[in-house]
């Protein structure tokens, strides 16, 4: 499952300092790992303070604050849009000392108004140029939704005649390149390297309506994603160095369920590789993902329930229906719950009012992906499947834990009996296959490691074995 880093502030400033507020102030946020820089400006306009907020490695500029507050040594300012507050103080070393939140996320930030340089951030298992191997921009077209995807063919450097088996890589949840990018990791560029070493050939793609891929991302269902990994598997087949029958899909996260849903569909498929794939119902799996993870962010039991009993009730109201009709019962359900809600608990964690909070969830909630996703049980595609089957999980995964999902593989998983089937669940690694201490995403931008080479051994071993 893929994180989207958003931001929205709130500072807390000063009438007796306020000289000393206007101008332009750096910090750096510490997000699951990664370093992101942000700037704000902030000035005085006739008694009425204005700012705008800049996240330049996200290229996002001139993001306007709906308010900013200036009260003696503290600075207050919001942009509702993004869910985001932060309040600090004025010190007299002329930093703003304050902590930011965003939802139950909480850290400390401080502004200066010098810009500090980010500490190295090495992902050791990039690969160098030059590579011993082809590399190879490709167009894929989709007839079905008539554009084009972009994607990269790594192949080894052997004649065109030698036909190598093809891998087809599978990105999780979210738009993502080819490289299925975050925090700074690009876990399928070194998957690629490998395997393309190894004698494999690997296709991977920007994803549709993301980087260089047409298409448009928003609105598109899991379904949707494989059409696209359909298409994929109709071009490698035009590609004269390819061996046609040992055409392999690997899908990290929900790539995994994707992978699941086309060779299904596909028996001519020769193997899927399953990296931290879902075994359960899209809704069940979410409620245990919710669980685990604010638990490690520190959320009492209390909390803990309240989201629990939040989610089963809401959940069974999201149905494979009429979108209308969803989001009409969905908004009924949540301005009830809503009314229960503590609106200074609210704008706490950033939230003005109990109407956002209701607009909040409807549109993390209510829309084509998430439905499907919900409503989605990988069950009926396990069952179908005649081809190889590896299945990896880390211990310490919390986005789609190990143990049910691995479990409900095994069962459901009929891929044959002259067929290799192996499950695997890797003592400490993390949903990206890291190393990991508590598998809390807020560890993965910090990893060097970009993806365990014991992880990697096991889909060496496995295509290897399958490859016989």
């Amino acid at each position: 499952m893929r994180f989207r880093l958003i931001i929205f502030f709130s500072l807390l400033g000063s009438s007796l300092l306020s000289q000393t507020f206007p101008g332009t102030w750096y910090a750096t946020l510490d997000v699951m790992g990664e370093k992101l820089p942000l700037v704000i400006h902030l000035k005085d306009s006739s008694n009425s303070w204005l700012g705008t907020l800049d996240s330049p490695k996200q290229k996002a500029f001139g993001i306007p604050m709906n308010s900013v507050e200036v009260n003696g040594s503290k600075l207050f300012f919001t942009i509702e849009k993004l869910n985001v507050s932060y309040q600090g103080i004025l010190t007299d070393t002329a930093v703003i000392v304050g902590t930011f939140k965003q939802g139950a996320f909480k850290a400390n930030l401080n502004f200066k108004q010098t810009i500090s340089a980010l500490p190295s951030q090495r992902k050791i298992q990039d690969p160098k140029e030059p590579t011993p191997y082809i590399q190879e921009e490709v167009s894929i077209f989709n007839a079905k939704g008539q554009f084009n995807l972009s994607g990269t063919v790594t192949r080894p450097e052997t004649d065109k005649q030698i036909k190598v088996p093809c891998v087809i890589l599978i990105t999780g949840s979210g738009p993502q390149d080819r490289n299925e990018e975050i925090l700074g990791h690009r876990p399928f560029l070194v998957l690629a390297d490998r395997l393309t070493l190894a004698g494999y050939s690997v296709l991977r793609m920007d994803d549709r309506g993301t980087a260089k891929s047409g298409g448009t991302f928003e609105g598109a269902t899991s379904l949707d994603f494989a059409e696209d990994i359909a298409a994929a598997i109709q071009f490698v087949k035009t590609l004269a160095y390819v061996d046609t029958q040992r055409i392999v899909l690997m899908g990290h996260s929900e790539g995994g369920m994707i992978a699941n849903m086309v060779a299904a569909r596909y028996p001519e498929i020769y193997a899927v590789i399953s990296l931290a794939g879902p075994g359960i119902l899209g809704s069940t799996l979410l409620q245990e993902q919710q669980q685990l993870i604010i638990k490690a962010n520190g959320a009492s039991k209390k909390e803990r329930r309240a989201l629990q009993k939040f989610s089963r009730s809401f959940y069974p109201i999201l149905t494979l229906d009429s979108l209308v009709r969803v989001r009409k019962n969905a908004k009924r359900f949540l301005d009830n719950y809503a009314q229960k809600i503590n609106e200074k608990e609210l704008r706490e964690n950033g939230v003005p009012d109990r109407e956002t909070w209701v607009k909040l969830n409807l549109d993390a909630y209510v829309n084509p992906w998430m439905i499907y996703f919900l409503n989605y049980n990988p069950k009926s595609d396990l069952q179908k499947l005649t081809c190889h089957y590896l299945a990896l999980n880390g211990s310490n995964d919390l986005q789609v834990p190990a143990k049910m999902n691995l479990d409900a593989i095994t069962l459901y998983c009929n891929p044959g009996s002259e067929k290799i089937k192996r499950i695997k669940n890797i003592d400490g690694l993390n949903h990206l296959f890291q190393p990991s201490v508590s598998g809390n995403p807020a560890e993965y931008g910090a990893n060097e490691i970009t993806f365990d080479p014991s992880a990697i051994q096991e889909i060496l071993l496995f295509l290897g074995d399958i490859r016989r």
